[in-house]
């Protein structure tokens, strides 16, 4: 019993597929595989020469062994062959399936990046899209807004200038008409004073020729012819000074702008009272003038 343990601690150890290590594509390394089948065969080997050994040791004598123990040794070496080639197969199926797997979930992992990260290209798209399309409409919306301001101020600026265009046209003739009323009203006093003195100038002269007239002796169809000459020419001279003071007066109504004469400058509304006519010569003159 002790040789026979001894001659199985003395065994090869089996390799399994938990020991061979692995490659990053989910793979065996393949020296471990090659040490692996080395060690199968050298196990296979030392359980032949064990078998051999107790063949040999069951017999008595110096037996040869019959063909039918070698066929049956061959058997069972062929068998265990056949058996560690199934378990090889299954172990590389099922590395080979794992593999595929692993493969199969990297890829499906590497698609479902692509499409996350074209979902996200996408929605970076559209997001900067909107944010445009906002930016966009708000410029838009601010330079309609921007130009409606501008229109409303600028009607109302134009409409306050208006206003105020007639406020200053209104006023101006406003004034223009004061003006041309006050000038008309000063004209026509003049023209009243001027008439006035002229009558008076006239009754005056009228009075003082027939006097003169009547100092001198002339007879009174003489004194009126004279006194009709007389007053026909101051009637003259009195039209004549009454047109240019109504030119004066239409020039001071054309020019509104020009300062009014001052009221002091204004002549006397009242009629001076007339001059007193020359005393009658006394009875000496009219003696001289006989004598004469």
């Amino acid at each position: 019993m002790a040789s026979e343990r001894g001659q199985q601690a003395s065994l090869t150890p089996l390799p399994s597929v938990e020991e061979l290590p692995t490659l990053s594509d989910g793979g065996y390394e393949p020296e471990r595989v090659k040490e692996a089948f080395e060690s199968f065969r050298r196990h296979t080997t030392q359980l032949q020469v064990q078998l051999r050994v107790l063949q040999a040791a069951a017999r008595s004598g110096q037996v040869e062994p019959t063909g039918h123990a070698v066929r049956m040794d061959a058997l069972h070496m062929i068998r265990a062959a056949a058996d560690m080639a199934d378990t090889i197969e299954r172990d590389a199926q099922t590395a080979s399936a794992a593999q595929v797997r692993r493969t199969e979930e990297e890829v499906s992992r590497r698609q479902r990046e692509l499409q996350e990260g074209e979902h996200e290209v996408e929605r970076y798209r559209q997001e900067s899209e909107r944010q445009r399309a906002e930016i966009l409409n708000a410029a838009r919306n601010e330079a309609r807004e921007a130009q409606a301001e501008a229109q409303r101020h600028s009607t109302a600026e134009i409409r306050e200038a208006e206003a105020r265009a007639n406020r200053l046209l209104e006023q101006a003739r406003h004034q223009a008409t004061e003006l041309t009323n006050s000038v008309r009203a000063e004209v026509e006093q003049t023209l009243e004073w001027a008439r006035a003195q002229a009558s008076a100038v006239m009754a005056r002269a009228q009075e003082g020729a027939e006097q003169l007239l009547a100092a001198a002796g002339l007879g009174d169809e003489a004194i009126a012819a004279v006194a009709e000459k007389i007053v026909e020419a101051a009637q003259a001279a009195t039209e004549a000074s009454r047109g240019r003071a109504a030119s004066g007066g239409a020039k001071e109504a054309s020019s509104p702008g020009a300062p009014s004469p001052p009221a002091s400058a204004a002549p006397p509304l009242s009629v001076p009272a007339p001059v007193e006519p020359p005393a009658a010569p006394s009875d000496e003159e009219p003696d001289g003038r006989d004598s004469a």
